[in-house]
């Protein structure tokens, strides 16, 4: 029996090669489409999954309320609360600190600057199960001025040399032994680690233990004893908040929160002050989800309806057989098995183009997916699942139609198809037209956001502008040096200014300070607002309108006492107009400053945030960044002379330097990411629904090829024929863009809701799909229709 059904299936293959084709290349491209995104989503699912007790570790976020509204949200909150919530809640096992230093590392004549240089508590190890290669987990953090370093930043510094008992230098000052050396991290963690330094260092160098709350920028981890309920442990921290700091709140009217985040979900649902980096997004993690979905379906659809549309072709096939004894039950095996064979040849060309597009897959996602998914016995058993599922999915139907057939209506030429399975196949094409139209919508709209926030004005001049890292490595003599390389490189031909600042545009601002108010304003009245020091290039160097006031200068006496605010900034500090805030002064961690300028607002950050409350004090010359603006084509020419004066003002310091803009639009990487993989499989959705078009409306021209020859004889025209075979056609695309378009309105409000500045969406985002879906149904309808009406109307009459 099963010999039988191969041949007919054989025979079926033979015989209709061009619907074949096109059923496997939609189930192919479909599959293909389903198994890269998999990669992708599994792989941002399984951040920090490696770590042994990954369901017992949680990371204290942390939020801060002024007058009652959130004012900021840190990943890196206050540093004492690890070591008060170990104290007061037997529910702790143990805590870990960590807080972020860039530094000059240096062995002999061997230095780098490190970006990725944390230091930790010394239970770091014993709460995340990091293999240490060197030193024991429980010492090698637990004394001042000890080291720990990643696999592969040991051999940077000592090649393979055992490191342990040997010394690195920190900002040619302080020395540190390593003690210690840990496995280099995997690609799917949310922390990014190269160096850890002992926390009692940093503790010994302030002389008392870092216990405050009202110091920020310290990630705390803490580990649950087992059996833990984390959201009745969280329930807690509000009483514990209110009886250990409720009064000093209270007299300052501001607000304190602490929320336990599960540290697997950190990856995907964190974007707060001072993450290790920048995350991934749970809703992009979804809207492709959704995407490989629709595609699969759209493949399966596409088998559905070639199937039972071709379904007319086999009835006397189907007739024949149970004339000759052939059960309902042996007909539906057979349609099953065809099913079945197609569905796995065209899982096996997905899979095989899947492992050759992995490399590029992976560079288009920005993610080092691997090979680990095809080396997983799971994703094979997935894989036959979906032959299994898409055979029974896209086989089903079309088998219990094709094994309906009467055999006397059959044979005598009376066969039509049911109203019900008519109907049913419209559905379907309706289904995929308002994915299409969907998915198209999407793209539209992903494309022009992204467009519309680079093309924005900033408010900030960001161009032809070299930024370098401030130097690590410094003495007394510093700013007399600073002033020294400013004037040399200003003095350069084709550099048009130098200035210096603790940020540049592009970036957070380092420095978030509470407890600022206006003098004549009460304590319960302060707020927090992010702090940049600049000198007094800064406003000219980068274009910045004063909008009342004066700018920084260099040449004041005492500028150091003065403050610029922005726009925002003078909202918040209770002025009705920002010309109001002239000359008035504010009190700022126990000292007084005049504000003698307001800034008109600019994009600090991407669009994709707020304006923030920012207040400007000045320094002649400030630790952080040097920005130099050049002439357009100088660039080149000047980078010698720059790094000639560097090393001889700066030695010991990795000359290190980036453009501006590009830095500026790293902002918007991930963005552009997911808008080019949506872009590309919703493409794909498109393609393989044309296919599924194709194929139906060739079967539906040549099904009434006899009725078009007919129609000829009787004088029809050409325009009269695509009008009247395209017309089911153009009905169900109106019925799709009716049920589209409130849909993609929908779900394209819910992704454009992270934006601060976001496009409208217009009516031409729904109305070009939508043609563009009218247009591509109308020409495949044609090339068909126009085949089967040039046909001799007396070969047309002797159709079957």
């Amino acid at each position: 029996m099963f010999q039988n059904y191969l041949t007919s299936l054989w025979r079926n293959i033979s015989k209709n090669k061009v619907f074949t084709s096109i059923n496997i290349a939609g189930l192919s491209i479909g599959m293909l489409a389903c198994i890269l995104i998999t990669q992708f989503v599994i792989h941002e699912l399984s951040y920090d999954n490696f770590l042994d007790k990954d369901d017992r570790i949680f990371r204290i976020q942390q939020d801060r309320y002024d007058k009652g509204e959130l004012s900021t949200q840190w990943a890196a909150g206050a540093a004492g609360i690890g070591p008060d919530l170990k104290a007061n809640f037997p529910e702790v096992k143990a805590f870990t600190r960590l807080t972020k230093r860039e530094a000059t590392l240096a062995t002999g004549d061997t230095f780098f600057k490190e970006d990725n240089l944390y230091f930790a508590s010394e239970d770091f190890f014993n709460i995340f199960s990091i293999k240490l290669l060197e030193g024991v987990d429980s010492l090698v953090l637990s004394e001042p001025n000890k080291m720990v370093l990643s696999e592969s930043t040991a051999k940077k510094y000592f090649g393979n040399e055992n490191p342990v008992g040997k010394s690195l230098r920190a900002n040619g000052n302080l020395e540190f032994e390593i003690s210690g050396v840990f496995e280099d991290l995997p690609v799917n963690t949310h922390m990014q680690l190269d160096i850890l330094g002992s926390f009692v260092t940093l503790e010994k160098l302030s002389d008392e233990p870092i216990t405050t709350w009202d110091w920020d920028g310290f990630l705390t981890y803490i580990l649950l004893e087992e059996n833990t309920d984390p959201q009745s442990l969280e329930a807690k921290l509000p009483d514990f908040v209110q009886t250990q700091k409720g009064e000093d709140l209270k007299k300052y009217n501001a607000g304190l929160e602490f929320h336990l985040q599960p540290v697997s979900d950190i990856h995907l649902d964190s974007d707060y002050i001072m993450e290790f980096k920048a995350n991934g997004n749970r809703q992009s993690v979804n809207f492709l989800s959704v995407v490989a979905l629709l595609i699969l379906i759209i493949a399966w659809i596409n088998y559905i309806n070639l199937s039972t549309a071709k379904s007319i072709e086999r009835a006397r096939e189907v007739g024949i057989r149970k004339v000759m004894g052939g059960y309902r039950i042996q007909l539906i095996q057979q349609f099953l098995t065809e099913s079945l064979f197609l569905n796995f040849i065209a899982v096996i060309l997905a899979a095989g183009f899947a492992i050759l597009l992995t490399p590029w897959f992976s560079s288009l996602t920005g993610r080092e997916l691997g090979y680990q998914l095809f080396m997983q016995p799971a994703f094979w058993l997935i894989l036959l699942g979906l032959i299994l599922i898409g055979a029974v999915i896209s086989g089903l139907y079309p088998a219990f139609v094709l094994s309906s057939f009467q055999p006397v209506e059959v044979l005598k030429g009376k066969f039509k198809n049911s109203d019900a399975g008519i109907w049913l196949r419209k559905s379907m094409v309706v289904t995929q037209f308002i994915a299409s139209i969907t998915l198209m919508v999407g793209t539209f709209t992903v494309y022009q956001q992204l467009v519309f926030m680079q093309n924005q004005d900033l408010g900030v001049n960001i161009d032809q502008t070299l930024v370098f890292e401030s130097p690590s490595v410094t003495d007394s003599t510093y700013k007399q040096k600073y002033q020294v390389f400013k004037q040399k490189i200003s003095s350069l031909s084709g550099v048009i200014s130098v200035t210096a600042s603790t940020s540049v545009p592009g970036s957070q601002p380092g420095w978030n300070a509470g407890g600022i108010r206006r003098l004549s304003q009460a304590e319960d009245e302060q707020n927090q607002y992010r702090i940049i020091m600049t000198d007094g290039a800064f406003n000219e160097s980068f274009g910045l309108e004063m909008l009342h006031g004066r700018e920084f200068s260099d040449e004041v006496a005492n500028e150091e006492k003065n403050v610029l605010l922005n726009e925002t900034a003078t909202r918040l500090m209770g002025f009705d107009f920002p010309e109001e805030a002239i000359n008035d002064e504010i009190f700022f961690w126990g000292d007084t400053f005049k504000i003698v300028g307001v800034m008109k607002d600019y994009h600090q950050e991407s669009l994709k945030k707020s304006y923030d409350a920012m207040i400007f004090r000045y320094n002649d010359a400030p630790n952080g960044f040097y920005s130099v603006k050049v002439a357009p084509n100088e660039i080149k020419g000047l980078m010698t002379s720059i790094e000639s004066e560097w090393k001889e003002l700066f030695p010991g310091n990795p000359f290190q330097y980036f453009f501006l803009d590009e830095h500026f639009d790293k902002q918007y990487k991930s963005d552009q990411q997911f808008g080019t993989i949506f872009s590309i499989f919703s493409a794909l959705a498109i393609f393989i629904a044309s296919l599924g078009l194709f194929g139906l409306s060739s079967l539906t021209a040549i099904q009434r090829t006899k009725e078009i020859g007919i129609r000829k004889v009787m004088g029809a025209t050409l325009p009269g024929l695509l009008q009247l075979i395209s017309k089911d056609f153009i009905i169900l695309i109106l019925v799709a863009i009716i049920c589209a378009v409130p849909l993609s309105i929908w779900i394209m409000n819910s992704w454009l809701q992270d934006f601060a500045t976001r496009i409208p969406l217009t009516w031409w985002i729904f109305a070009i799909p939508s043609l563009t879906v009218v247009i591509i149904t109308l020409a495949t309808v044609s090339i068909h229709t126009i085949k089967v009406a040039m046909i001799n109307p007396v070969k047309s009459l002797s159709h079957e």
